[in-house]
């Protein structure tokens, strides 16, 4: 595997990390979790791999922008070079064909992106492991690994998933997010946004979901979230202020929510990624 990143894998070795980037390889599966950072990958085309997004994505040459919780199956013998346009957080999973490879879209129809509940539920278990677990879960990691290929290679193969129709206009889904993103640090209803979005409560609720794989609270919470962890990057330190600026009630409430998204508190997070923050304060460990 061909990578333009901050670390290359080697055979011999079970889990590194440096900077933003952590590689895993466990022989049958190949793992590559970047956090929210410039992408940029060239895809050999030797072995097939799954490109989940924790945050969404476009192309930087052009083509279809990609939701957050979307996954693309990249098939062996088309190489490619991805690249994204704008930070994107991802899980790249190379392994070994199985015997059934083979009923998969063609590489075109394969490539493309698409939204299913399974593959989002593995993938942030996956990432959940690899910050807060490390070298000590390989065994955990290898089946969580193995189970979202079988996944991804359902969905995507004969024995189809059906999949719910989109009714959300493109240009209306990014109102509602440009809408969100603009008001973190307040408070945010459904009925609000199905009206930036001119649709009735419950359609745009089950249209918001056929879009994007997730409820529009868990969509404003992963944002928020996105932005705590932005901030954190940044330097700040004051976990009640940036609990204040994100929408968070409180900075426990940031805390709790923060360790069950990501398996870690802001503190441990920042200890992780080797930024220091004198300042911070944080109740976990």
């Amino acid at each position: 595997m061909t990578l333009r990143a901050s670390l290359t894998a080697t055979g011999g070795e079970a889990l590194r990390a440096a900077g933003t980037v952590t590689l895993v390889d466990l022989k049958r599966v190949w793992i590559r979790h970047q956090a929210l950072s410039p992408f940029r990958m060239e895809y050999d085309g030797r072995r097939p791999m799954v490109i989940f997004l924790f945050s969404p994505a476009r192309a930087a040459r052009g083509g279809p922008a990609a939701p957050r919780g979307a996954f693309s199956l990249l098939l062996p013998g088309r190489p490619r070079s991805l690249e994204s346009a704008e930070p994107t957080e991802t899980l790249a999973v190379a392994f070994d064909p199985p015997t059934d490879c083979s009923r998969v879209d063609p590489p075109d129809e394969a490539s493309q992106s698409r939204v299913d509940p399974g593959v989002r539920a593995l993938a942030h278990e996956m990432r959940r492991v690899l910050l807060s677990e490390g070298d000590q879960a390989r065994d955990y990691l290898a089946r969580l690994a193995d189970t979202l290929v079988a996944r991804a290679l359902l969905v995507r193969g004969g024995e189809r998933v059906p999949r719910r129709r989109p009714d959300l206009a493109p240009f209306n889904l990014r109102r509602v997010q440009e809408h969100i993103d603009s008001r973190l640090a307040e408070r945010i209803t459904v009925e609000e946004l199905a009206t930036v979005a001119g649709l009735s409560r419950g359609y745009f609720s089950r249209a918001f979901h056929a879009a994007t794989g997730e409820s529009p609270h868990q969509f404003i919470l992963a944002r928020r979230l996105d932005e705590a962890r932005r901030r954190l990057d940044a330097g700040a330190g004051d976990l009640s202020q940036i609990a204040f600026q994100t929408g968070f009630s409180s900075h426990a409430h940031l805390t709790t929510a923060f360790g069950n998204a990501f398996g870690l508190t802001p503190q441990a997070y920042r200890r992780r990624m080797g930024l220091m923050a004198p300042a911070l304060t944080d109740a976990g460990p």
